[in-house]
């Protein structure tokens, strides 16, 4: 395993402060850093020039592998072909008019990639992976749950990376040499380094949060050899990007790749206005939906709740909780409701914002991912439809699920007020692209929904890392959208307590017997 070096710094023409404009064989260039975003379906590439303006975006889908229950694998070999189509996508766009002059990362987590000698020894294991949920239940009774909890912030289960590589590699660990999550992974292939950093470890299951490090017990207990585990280094942290990088990019050879951090993080700095904010919740909606709050301290809950992740900027913590399935469980019902035309899978959204607020008496608890996490930690859970009869259609009953994930992003919220209030949200990913979702969020939270409509969030706020945009200017023209509450918030607030009486966080903590 090489040892991280720090890059040597910058060329004068790429150092923060100087012109933006760059003379390159007699044309102008804008000088500008390249967001790469490993996200669960798509990876994602966004060009931002130093005055925070986004230049080109990219995206390049790739296939999860699910053949048997609980399967979500993919193969490390399409993330890299994306990436290589979504640059060369970017290239065309720009036509050499603007100079790369840094990448940075962030990625889909928790998602293992265990590397031999050369290469993956196996497809990657991501979160969305059910298989060892009971198995990990099993192992770890509640007086060790609650202890691993204090140490590293994470509620674990058997889809952090620690516990996946027990369950899975019981039969090849001897020929793992390192134990990777997706994003350093990838800066494995771009700089040659085995790095990662404090958001991204706490994915393992195996970060100590106050020691900074790898914690030599956990490690013990989930056969994991330390050894076999990436550096710890800074969010900010560089590296030279290598020769097989620069193929895959085509990038100058050299140029920094910061290593950034897990893609919620990431997300977070992109709207969070570069402040330690305690009373404005962060709502991140992909395939999944993460939930935080900031926090100057790494404060865990009395009732094991919710995750305490480290934040981009080092000594800040987010209070987290995510739900499973949202953007998939809305991709799954426009298949199942919406049949396989494309115009009539919009349609059947378009018809169920039209339908009145409750749809009709159904309610629709979104656990669709095979068991469900934000505060509830039951992996045993399962999408229910309640009040369902025959004068039900498919567009009351994709109104029922838009509604059962914004009740369940409140019941989150709802705990993290417990320490203090709440004044209002920042959104982005694809509720904020939608003014009806944006707006039926607000009136189910009953307060302000800042929507900020990026192509990826993540790989923005990747890109801010680089400490080369001019941050205040990014902010300033990033705008959002603000919603607020309308007189349908009433209506709202009667229907979650039927929503949480008929779906209780209680009865959905239990593990069945």
């Amino acid at each position: 395993m090489k040892v991280p070096q720090a890059s040597a710094g910058l060329s004068r023409a790429t150092k923060p402060g100087n012109t933006e404009a760059v003379r390159t064989g007699g044309v102008d260039r804008t000088s500008c850093v390249l967001g790469i975003d490993l996200g669960t379906s798509a990876l994602k590439l966004v060009v931002v020039s130093r005055d925070g303006r986004v230049m080109a975006t990219a995206r390049q889908t790739y296939a999860t592998i699910s053949t048997s229950e609980g399967q979500a694998e993919q193969d490390p070999d399409h993330w890299l072909r994306a990436l290589s189509l979504a640059a060369r996508e970017i290239r065309a766009r720009l036509r050499g008019k603007v100079l790369i002059e840094a990448a940075a990362l962030t990625g889909q987590m928790p998602t293992l990639v265990v590397l031999g000698r050369y290469k993956p020894i196996a497809h990657a294991i991501t979160w969305q992976d059910s298989r060892a949920d009971e198995w990990g239940t099993e192992r770890v009774d509640d007086h060790l749950r609650r202890e691993i909890y204090l140490k590293t912030g994470v509620l674990i289960d058997g889809r952090y990376l620690a516990p996946m590589f027990q369950f899975h590699y019981r039969s090849k660990r001897q020929r793992a040499k390192l134990i990777l999550s997706a994003k350093d992974f990838l800066f494995h292939v771009l700089t040659g380094l085995a790095t990662t950093d404090p958001s991204t470890a706490s994915g393992y299951g195996l970060y100590n949060l106050c020691r900074n490090a790898w914690d030599p017990e956990l490690c013990n207990f989930w056969g994991v050899p330390v050894e076999h585990l990436p550096c710890v280094k800074s969010s900010s942290f560089s590296a030279p990007l290598s020769k097989r990088g620069s193929q895959l990019l085509g990038c100058k050879p050299a140029i920094p790749v910061v290593l950034g951090c897990a893609d919620s993080v990431a997300g977070t700095h992109a709207i969070g206005r570069g402040q330690v904010d305690s009373h404005t919740a962060t709502v991140l909606t992909g395939s999944s939906t993460v939930i935080l709050k900031c926090n100057v301290e790494p404060r865990c809950d009395s009732q094991n709740r919710y995750l305490v992740t480290p934040l981009a900027v080092d000594g800040t913590y987010g209070l987290e909780a995510d739900l499973l399935a949202s953007g998939s469980a809305r991709e799954w019902a426009a298949g199942v409701l919406g049949g396989g035309n494309r115009n009539t899978q919009k349609s059947i959204w378009d018809l169920a914002y039209r339908v009145n607020p409750g749809a009709d008496g159904l309610l629709f608890a979104p656990f669709l991912a095979g068991g469900e996490q934000g505060i509830l930690w039951n992996p045993h859970l399962r999408g229910t439809i309640s009040g369902l009869t025959l004068t039900h259609d498919g567009a009351k009953i994709a109104r029922a699920l838009l509604e059962g994930m914004c009740f369940e992003i409140r019941r989150c919220l709802e705990v993290f007020e417990e320490e203090a209030p709440l004044s209002s949200a920042r959104l982005a990913g694809w509720m904020a692209e939608i003014p009806q979702q944006s707006q039926l969020l607000a009136d189910i939270l009953g307060r302000p929904v800042h929507a900020f409509r990026l192509s990826s969030a993540s790989a923005v706020g990747a890109a801010l890392l680089s400490g080369l945009i001019d941050s205040k200017k990014y902010f300033q023209n990033t705008k959002a959208i603000v919603f607020r509450p309308s007189k349908q918030r009433h209506l709202y607030n009667a229907l979650y307590v039927k929503y949480a009486a008929q779906f209780p966080a209680a009865a959905a903590i239990a593990t069945p017997e």
